[in-house]
């Protein structure tokens, strides 16, 4: 079922990792709003997670209909896992968005492309890691409470990471926005 929630953030990489790609009238509001870039970033990325976790939902009821597998401790463990993924895939589509900014169309096909397609296997690999090391203790401990501990203390480590990141981030989108603003551009606009 976390393999189920971990698929959903793949999928959601291409807008995670580009959070300006249809900005192109919206950049220019942007850089000329007084709003805090934290504040902007947060809510992109509070967009990106409502939409993960709608997503998340779907696949797990779809997961409970057909294997019957969804109990209170599995539901934990997606739920830990869920909110690690979120606060990492933030992070990262973060620098992604504000270092490699492209534009999309909607209607085409939406794929992660160019530097943000490339550092897509990092991206998994990142989010794979937590519950992948939460299992492992469990696993050698033989004591499901570790488990839930360990991803526990992964979780908050990883949200305190996004707390900690998302001035920088922030003060980095003030820096680029022109830039920004200049990658998403409908080329007709020259």
């Amino acid at each position: 079922m976390t393999g189920g929630v971990l698929y959903v953030f793949i999928i959601l990489a291409g807008l995670s990792c580009n959070l300006f790609a249809f900005e192109e009238g919206g950049m220019r509001t942007l850089v000329l709003s007084p709003v805090d870039r934290r504040k902007i970033l947060l809510g992109k990325n509070i967009a990106v997670a409502v939409l993960a976790f709608v997503f998340s939902v779907i696949v797990l009821i779809l997961d409970t209909i057909v294997f019957r597998d969804l109990n209170p401790s599995n539901l934990l463990f997606i739920l830990l896992s869920f909110v690690t993924f979120v606060a990492i895939s933030s992070m990262i589509g973060n620098w992604l968005s504000i270092r490699f900014p492209k534009r999309m169309h909607f209607g085409k096909r939406l794929n992660v492309s160019g530097v943000s397609g490339l550092f897509l296997i990092p991206l998994i690999i990142f989010l794979a890691t937590p519950p992948l090391i939460a299992t492992l203790v469990g696993y050698l401990t033989r004591n499901l409470f570790y488990e839930y501990l360990t991803l526990l203390a992964l979780a908050l480590t990883s949200v305190g990471f996004y707390f900690l990141i998302i001035n920088f981030h922030g003060r980095s989108l003030a820096k680029r926005e022109i830039e920004i603003l200049e990658a998403v551009r409908e080329p007709a606009d020259e």
